[in-house]
Parts: structure tokens; sequence; C-alpha cells
């Protein structure tokens, strides 16, 4: 008897709901370093900008044209701050019995799902930053990437470890189910 190959319709009404999903959210250590990063960055600027203005001759221009473009910066950076805080809420992230889902953004919003049987392996990640206020990141990497394919920071390192193993766990069992 051959088997023939099938390739039958499913109806999106009888796939499983994501909202099911128990998501959880990162540590709120993480937007301090969000804020904190962001404040160095934004801060470099300025201090550069007032370099430009009193140690170099040559710039023709105002005050008030200095003003406006140290002004410009600050602007900009209160306007990341506030959406860093309003986007912090929605970075979560949920385990299910055969993927893991992240969802993060607030004018672009993002849902990665990632299948455990693509995870190819998983690391934990820990910048300066990361070490000062006791978070890691977790990076999963999948099939056919010289990059990680989905990134979770802002975790507590029991939890970064537990996640870690219990990932590259379901990733060896996927493997052994599906010889």
């Amino acid at each position: 008897m051959t088997e023939h190959f099938q390739n039958l319709s499913v109806s999106p009404a009888d796939l499983p709901q994501v909202k099911s999903a128990e998501f959880h959210q990162i540590e709120r250590g993480y937007l301090r370093i969000t804020l904190l990063s962001n404040a160095i960055f934004f801060l470099i600027l300025i201090i550069g900008a007032f370099c430009i203005i009193f140690f170099n001759n040559d710039i023709e221009g105002t005050l008030m044209e200095y003003g406006i473009s140290i002004g410009a910066i600050a602007f900009l950076w209160l306007l990341n701050l506030i959406v860093t805080v309003k986007a912090f809420p929605k970075k979560r992230y949920a385990l299910r019995e055969r993927d893991i889902i992240y969802t993060k953004g607030l004018l672009w919003w993002e849902r990665t799902s990632i299948p455990f049987n693509r995870i190819q392996h998983a690391e934990l990640k820990q910048g300066p930053l990361d070490r000062l206020f006791k978070l890691h990141s977790l990076k999963i990497f999948t099939a056919g990437g010289q990059s990680s394919d989905l990134v979770i920071p802002g975790l507590p390192e029991d939890t970064a470890t537990r996640l870690k193993e219990y990932i590259l766990g379901k990733t060896a069992l996927d493997g052994i189910d599906s010889e």
C-alpha cells in the first residue's frame, strides 16, 4: 500500500489561542539598564555638541543655533525616555510545550515564536550593566543563521539558567521524538 501525500486545509478557528499562553514580564531592573544605557548615549551626544561649540573656533553660528542643536538632542532623549518606559510592559515571554514566544514593541509590535525542534543552541549573555543589576539575556539560535533569532533580556540568573536548560532539554527530546 502506497502512502499518498496530503495537504489538508486547516481552519484558523481550530488553531490554539496564543492568548491562553501564560506570559511572564521581564525584570523591572532591565528598564533601569535600558534607561541608563540610553542616558549614557545621549550624554555623550550632548558633551560632544558642547565640545564642538567651545573648542572649535572655525564653526560659525550663533548661540541660538547651538542651543537649538542641544535642545533637539534633549528632546530626542525625552522622546526616547517616554517610548522606552511605555514599551517596557510589552516585553514578555511565554513558554509552551513545543515553543517559546517573545513579544515586544509599542509603535512597531513584534511577536516571535520559535518551536523547540528548530533550536540549535542557546546561550546566556551578560554585559557590564546587566552584571550591575544581576540580570542576563537568553539568546536562542535556530538553524541557518549566524546571529541569534531571539533574545529575551532582563532575566534573573536562576530563571535564565532554568529556561536555557529547559529549552535545550526540550530540543534534545524533540530530536529523539522525530526519529
